[in-house]
């Protein structure tokens, strides 16, 4: 089968054609911005669309300099993560500072000293391209001091450097940053569309491609993530359903959860953290039911009994527990705060709900 991607996006950041082409004809007319915000759900595929950015960017093809040359040993050092000019800033990752292991002190953010080591390799000169990218990696998971720091940067970019924000909340960020950013909105594709993609990408049969693409909510990425691992759409299945019997779980079963999770926190932050990531997709997957927009049936079913503003405070509550959480707030109290926050629905979840 033909792939549907079209010619526009010949990057293959799948669904994502608009981005590209402005991407591209910035390169082609030499106006690209110092610094992009690439904004989207998990699984929406901005890490990619980065990538594709700095392959192009270093490694242009020599038929057209808005597309990379994916054959080529730059090109392929940087889709392996050892390009000495492109460097990537997430949780976790590297600085100066000799005693700090953020790899294994448990970090939930991207620390200060982070930013600090990439404002001193940003005033370096690229080792063998005309432009050093950095790709900020989580950067609604900033530090509040990162986020003021990197703002500096931002204000005096170095003009051989491209900085590159990936974010998937970006009201996280301080305003200041994204006004210093030329921003793109990734956006899900339709759940045909997506059955389509994944079925000319992943040869899969019309009924399974249709049940990954709405489990994935329309995101490339994360359908093919799920496709090669089917335990991510099995905890995804088991996150959905347990924000469903929250939606209609009395005061004291949410503050049972909110104990549970508050005490596992201190132990599996990320797989709490994920968690409450997974409750936030819910959440917004039934804001578009109930804006009418398409969703998976059971946001429907869910969303007959909602408003908008319904949906748009389950997601206020669930993201606002995240920064508590992230902030060192007492981790049960964050989460019990989102439990009295939540909307209640009265109708049980049905005896068929997860189906896929």
């Amino acid at each position: 089968m033909t792939s549907p991607t079209t010619e526009a996006n010949a990057w293959g950041v799948v669904g994502q054609d608009a981005p590209v082409e402005v991407l591209r004809r910035a390169i082609a007319g030499g106006h690209l911005a110092h610094a992009y915000l690439f904004a989207g759900p998990p699984g929406i595929g901005k890490a990619l669309l980065a990538r594709r950015l700095a392959q192009t960017l270093v490694a242009p093809s020599a038929e057209d300099p808005t597309l990379p040359d994916l054959a080529s040993r730059a090109s392929q050092q940087i889709e392996a993560g050892a390009s000495a000019d492109i460097e990537r800033i997430a949780i976790g990752g590297i600085c100066d500072e000799a005693s700090h292991d953020h790899a294994t002190d448990r970090s939930t953010r991207i620390r200060i000293c982070q930013i600090r080591r990439l404002e001193r390799v940003a005033s370096l000169a690229p080792f063998a391209v005309s432009r050093r990218v950095f790709v900020i990696d989580g950067a609604d998971d900033l530090q509040p001091e990162a986020g003021h720091a990197l703002l500096k940067t931002l204000e005096e970019p170095p003009g051989d450097a491209l900085l590159l924000l990936l974010a998937s909340d970006i009201d996280a960020l301080l305003p200041t940053i994204r006004s210093r950013c030329q921003e793109m909105v990734l956006r899900p594709l339709s759940h045909a569309r997506l059955a389509e993609e994944l079925r000319a990408h992943a040869a899969l049969p019309a009924d399974e491609a249709l049940a990954l693409a709405r489990l994935a909510h329309g995101r490339y990425g994360l359908a093919m993530r799920m496709h090669a691992d089917p335990s991510l759409a099995v905890l995804r299945q088991s996150a959905t359903e347990e924000a469903r019997r929250l939606a209609r779980a009395s005061r004291n079963e949410r503050f049972d959860v909110a104990d549970r999770l508050g005490a596992a926190w201190y132990r599996e932050r990320e797989s709490v953290l994920a968690t409450v990531d997974l409750w936030r997709d819910w959440w917004r997957e039934v804001l578009l039911a109930t804006s009418g927009l398409e969703a998976l049936p059971e946001a429907v079913e869910d969303a007959a009994g909602l408003t908008p503003a319904d949906a748009v405070r389950a997601l206020q509550a669930v993201q606002t527990a995240r920064q508590h959480l992230l902030g060192n707030t007492s981790a049960p109290l964050a989460l019990e705060v989102m439990m009295l926050d939540l909307p209640t629905l009265s109708a049980p979840v049905p005896a068929t709900a997860g189906a896929v």
